[in-house]
């Protein structure tokens, strides 16, 4: 899955030479077996290279996201942070 959301950001009509990079991908569930796709990857192009953690999940036909992304000189100050995020985000049940 990873992959394929990649090359959907790295392939736009407006900036061909964007290039997005799969780092890692990991998978977890919660207690309502909702799956949540966490994916590091890196996106460059002549003029910029960002570092990025998203989170994917989908519930009741509806898709969630969650990204955050730093200049790629700011990841090491900021890849402690992002993964908390990361690990934290999850849906609540409405009440």
């Amino acid at each position: 899955m990873g992959e394929v959301v990649l090359r959907w950001i790295a392939r736009t009509r407006r900036s061909p030479d964007i290039n997005a990079t799969l780092i890692d991908a990991a998978l977890r569930e919660d207690a309502d077996n909702v799956k949540y796709y966490k994916l590091e990857f890196r996106v460059e192009s002549p003029s910029f290279r960002r570092h990025n953690v998203a989170v994917c999940c989908a519930r009741d036909g509806k898709l969630y996201t969650m990204n955050a992304q730093a200049p790629e000189s700011a990841w090491k100050a900021v890849q402690k942070e992002f993964f908390a995020m990361a690990d934290s985000f999850s849906l609540v049940n409405d009440a």
